[in-house]
């Protein structure tokens, strides 16, 4: 009776809210949990229940799967909106149950690492994707080891891993693992590099603390890597991607030949953990590659608009993570033309926030202080902050311009003081005020 109950309650509680206006992608489960807190433990799952986690990429992965699930004819439920806690989870399975059984081929779930533990402990996967663990919003993750230590307890020994194996700290979590395991990873790039000034994250080995060796690094802490004092190493990759061509728009995945959505090193990891995951469960390679060569797809953090006869590239990055700017702006340099750069951000951990901004010193704007670059706009209340950082980068005061309001001003700032193609690099929260303003001037999305 409690099941039953529990789950009416989700799907009231979540139509009442989609009237209200609101997603309804969270409240739904939260009040399900308050009737019944085991209620996912009763629920019938299908073939297939896949979690995509880490600190960045899981987005995309998560878009880029059920893409090609469902043009395979897979019956694939996800949390498209990106919800990925518990709560949020909860609802997304509740509201998709019948009779006690979830309606699908796939559960696909985007898991926060933060919380994947709670998610995880009254159900089980069948597979888990790791895209990475990196310096992700400090004041609610802490160091990248607790993080690990939080995906570790959520692993089970019947789940298959597919992995990130350039990234020695997801690769530690395998220590002593009994289940199936798939590795993927990527070739020396021309974004790789043979040194790194820091590696403060994940500069040892974890069984003997030796330092690593690398023998390039291809962004942060990821990279090549091996122990030279024991046998812990990157070691042989199960799908690699090689002969990457990041500004051509494609790469190999072992023997194939891959088109890749977007012209970010990120963009290679996504497609091939994508690639490995399908693989696995049964995907051909040609149905997989006809969906990424499908040009209509585009990432999770990257959103087109024709900005009045000039293309505005809108990057979503993720707030109190210096490595996702880094990409970004390492996409934006590295496209040929006149430019036009909106930054803003605001603190996003929200509860855990501490409005510590030692992060922007870790992001490499001097690579901004070029002549392709004609106005850095800065946005957000901590636009005088980013200001200050922009100085010590040696960047020209006459480059750059404060806007007050998103809303009121900036549309007129970009139609009359810049030129060239427009390149926003911001967080969630600035994302969806940009949005806004660019729906209020009936500018649409490419996708749409």
């Amino acid at each position: 009776m409690r099941l039953f109950l529990s789950i009416f309650v989700c799907k009231l509680t979540s139509f009442l809210s989609k009237l209200l206006g609101k997603e309804g992608s969270v409240i739904g489960g939260y009040f399900a949990l308050k009737v019944y807190p085991s209620v996912l433990s009763k629920i019938k799952m299908p073939e297939y229940v896949i979690g995509i986690t880490g600190s960045s990429g899981k987005g995309s992965t998560t878009e880029l799967v059920a893409k090609i699930l469902k043009e395979n004819n897979y019956k694939v439920i996800y949390n498209k909106n990106g919800s990925n806690v518990l709560n949020a989870i909860a609802s997304l399975i509740l509201n998709n149950t019948k009779k006690g059984k979830l309606d699908c081929d796939c559960l696909l779930m985007e898991m926060d690492e933060r919380y994947m533990e709670d998610s995880l402990k009254y159900f089980s996967l069948t597979h888990l994707v790791i895209t990475n663990i990196t310096r992700d919003q400090p004041p609610r993750n802490r160091h990248p080891e607790f993080i690990q230590s939080v995906i570790k307890r959520s692993i089970k020994n019947k789940t298959t891993l597919v992995i990130n194996a350039d990234d020695p700290l997801v690769k530690g979590l395998t220590l002593n693992y009994k289940g199936k395991l798939i590795t993927y990873g990527l070739d020396k790039t021309s974004y790789s590099k043979k040194s790194k000034l820091n590696n403060v994250d994940a500069a040892y080995c974890p069984v003997c603390n030796s330092k690593l060796k690398y023998k390039y690094y291809l962004y942060g802490h990821i990279g090549s890597y091996k122990c030279p004092k024991c046998d812990f190493e990157r070691g042989k990759i199960d799908y690699l991607a090689h002969n990457i061509n990041v500004t051509g728009g494609y790469t190999y995945i072992n023997k194939v030949k891959v088109h890749l959505p977007s012209n970010f090193l990120y963009t290679v990891y996504f497609v091939t953990a994508s690639y490995a995951l399908l693989s696995i469960i049964g995907v051909k390679s040609e149905d997989i590659i006809k969906v990424t060569n499908d040009e209509s797809f585009i990432p999770k953090r990257l959103n087109i608009y024709n900005f009045y006869n000039r293309t505005w590239q809108m990057l979503a990055s993720k707030n109190e993570n210096n490595l996702s700017y880094k990409q970004s702006l390492d996409y934006i340099v590295n496209t040929k033309g006149k430019k036009t750069i909106i930054l803003g951000f605001d603190n996003s951990s929200r509860r855990y926030s501490e409005n510590d901004l030692s992060w922007i010193w870790d992001i490499d704007f001097e690579e901004l202080n070029n002549k392709e670059v004609d106005k850095i706009i800065l946005v957000g209340r901590f636009k005088y902050d980013m200001l200050v950082r922009m100085v010590y980068a040696g960047i020209s005061k006459k480059k750059i311009i404060l806007v007050d309001s998103i809303e009121n001003d900036l549309i007129d700032v970009l139609k009359n003081k810049t030129k060239g193609s427009i390149y926003s690099c911001v967080c969630f929260d600035k994302e969806i005020e940009l949005k806004s303003v660019l729906k209020k001037e009936g500018i649409k999305n490419a996708k749409d």
